[in-house]
């Protein structure tokens, strides 16, 4: 880069810092709050219908596409579209929220400020993160109106990530249309280079029901499902004993067990809810083909069958920590006081379906924490981590176009 254009870019990068509002982010992200979109049990319509406001009083150009019925995803562009030869960066984010549930000391979705926080469902995950960096593509456009920038919002990411599935499924565009994937999912300012995948797995087990006063005339399901639920607890230690690297392992969870008729009665049947989380360039079908593996080996002569099936999957992503992305998101984050850690993430996102798709370097960076503050009663977001998070945007959009 010549001293000249170096100049111009620092330049840019102050008249750009100098339109981020504070107060505006804060504004925004309340709005989105009180657009509650819980998931499941809800749509996402109306935090749809906000984002396309705020878009609009930002100068964006909002397109829906529509998943299933009021469930939209939803692009924002500035600037001209992506294209090959001139690839654009792509900021990714979710209109969806985990429900509410109970224990909260306020109406969840009546956002509320004290203290320097903002509480409220969604606050962290996501709805900060999204306001955040709408206002940092709308500082940068005013300032680079030439590039191309992009905030896609799917639904669904906290269910079954039908979103980004519908998304990539219609999208006919170039594939090599961006240069960079910014999740802003909430990473408390740590930069995210590496995510585990997920696959959602479901093992139903049949047996025959029979009195239990006779028990030896049926085949319990929960007997058999107990040794299912074993084997994956021995196979989740085996390949935790060969972690290594940033990421570590793979790993298995079984997250509900669900059969029987009571007590009288012998089971004959028994469902099994499993996580697993998968290594870059692992796939759910591998998951699958291993259950379906261990599954056979404890399978015994008692009458019970067992059928494993894969419900979703979300692909892992790595990107290299001496990529020139992670060196920005670095640098944007200690320009603004921030450690800036380089960091993997043991929650899974939908980053590893655009690097796969796009084959664009990824990096997840947000406002919030995502095991501290998300998915948790009184969910709430540091406001100056609101502010840092948009001017990190800010600095990065300028400086990957460069």
């Amino acid at each position: 880069m010549t001293d000249a254009r170096e100049a111009a870019d620092v330049d840019d990068v102050a008249r750009a810092l100098a339109l981020i509002d504070e107060a505006t982010i804060v504004a925004d992200t309340s709005s989105l709050i009180l657009a509650a979109s819980e998931n499941p049990g809800g749509t996402e319509l109306v935090a749809v219908r906000v984002l396309e406001s705020i878009a609009s009083r930002l100068g964006g150009r909002s397109r829906r596409s529509l998943v299933a019925p009021d469930r939209p995803n939803l692009s924002i562009r500035f600037g001209p579209d992506p294209s090959p030869e001139a690839p654009g960066v792509l900021i990714l984010g979710h209109s969806d929220v985990v429900p509410a549930g109970e224990g909260w000391a306020a109406d969840p979705f009546n956002p509320r400020v004290a203290d320097g926080w903002l509480t409220g469902r969604g606050a962290t995950d996501m709805k900060g993160g999204l306001a955040a960096a709408l206002q940092a593509m709308a500082a940068v456009h005013r300032v680079r109106p030439e590039l191309p920038l992009e905030l896609l919002v799917t639904v669904d990411e906290e269910d079954l990530a039908t979103g980004i599935q519908a998304h990539l499924r219609a999208d006919e565009g170039p594939r090599d249309a961006y240069r960079a994937c910014i999740v802003a999912e909430p990473t408390d300012l740590a930069v995210v280079i590496a995510c585990r995948g997920a696959a959602n797995l479901q093992v139903e087990v049949r047996g025959r029901a029979a009195h239990a006063g006779r028990p030896e005339d049926g085949a319990s399901a929960i007997t058999t499902a107990a040794r299912i639920a074993t084997w994956i607890a021995d196979d989740h230690e085996r390949m935790r004993a060969g972690a290594t690297g940033l990421l570590g392992s793979a790993t298995w969870s079984v997250g509900r067990i669900e059969g029987g008729h009571g007590t009288s009665i012998v089971p004959d049947r028994c469902t099994l809810l499993v996580d697993r989380r998968l290594m870059p360039g692992e796939t759910g079908a591998e998951a699958l083909a291993q259950l379906e593996a261990g599954i056979g080996g404890v399978l015994g002569d008692d009458g019970c069958d067992a059928h494993a099936s894969l419900l979703m999957e979300m692909p892992g992503f790595e990107t290299a920590p001496t990529h020139p992305l992670v060196a920005a998101a670095v640098e944007a984050l200690r320009a603004e006081g921030a450690a800036a850690p380089v960091e993997a993430w043991t929650a899974a996102c939908e980053g590893g379906f655009i690097a796969e798709h796009h084959g664009c370097p990824t990096i997840i960076l947000g406002p919030g924490d995502i095991t501290g503050q998300a998915h948790q009663p009184d969910e709430r977001v540091r406001i100056a981590d609101l502010s840092a998070a948009a001017r990190a945007y800010t600095r990065m959009l300028i400086h990957l176009h460069t």
